[in-house]
């Protein structure tokens, strides 16, 4: 039996199918649904809509894979990076004959300055810092050991000229 309403009731009708005509053809939208969706899931989060929490609960599970794998990648890319830097700074330090302490100024000044590599800094701070030379001898002169000492001593200006004949004849 037909009900009969008032033309309020009528407008307030119409209304609602307007809504959902339009809410109906965005939930459908292949381009626009997962978007329709998500408004619904966070409007009403308890409402179930299979095919999505379905879709969320996969892309959580691939999102969380690929966050693993891309840790993994990246620990083994810096143990990688470590490992060159170490034997890198390791030579560097042996070929220059750098403390512990100069490595550490070394590596400071790299900071400082930009450089990257440890070569580049090494020479750049060995030039600028040379080191000290170590005595060669015990704090004695003992030049009279030298074989040629007794020679210079008796004619330097002898010597000088047989060193200098020497030279001019290549031997």
């Amino acid at each position: 039996m037909p009900r009969q309403i008032s033309d309020e009731e009528y407008g307030f009708l119409k209304g609602r199918q307007q809504v959902a005509d339009f809410v109906e053809s965005i939930y459908n939208d292949p381009i626009l649904t997962r978007e329709a969706k998500s408004l619904i899931k966070k409007k009403y989060p308890h409402i179930q809509i299979p095919d999505y929490d379905i879709e969320q609960k996969l892309d959580a599970r691939l999102n969380k894979e690929k966050a693993d794998r891309d840790a993994a990648e990246e620990a083994k890319r810096k143990a990688a990076d470590d490992e060159k830097y170490a034997s890198l700074r390791k030579k560097t330090q042996s070929d220059y004959g750098f403390t512990d302490e100069a490595m550490t100024k070394l590596e400071q000044m790299m900071v400082e300055r930009n450089i990257g590599d440890y070569e580049a800094a090494a020479m750049l701070m060995a030039s600028k810092e040379p080191p000290s030379s170590d005595p060669t001898h015990d704090g004695h002169w003992n030049h009279e050991k030298q074989e040629s000492f007794a020679e210079i001593s008796n004619d330097p200006e002898a010597w000088g000229r047989n060193e200098i004949l020497k030279a001019l004849r290549g031997g």
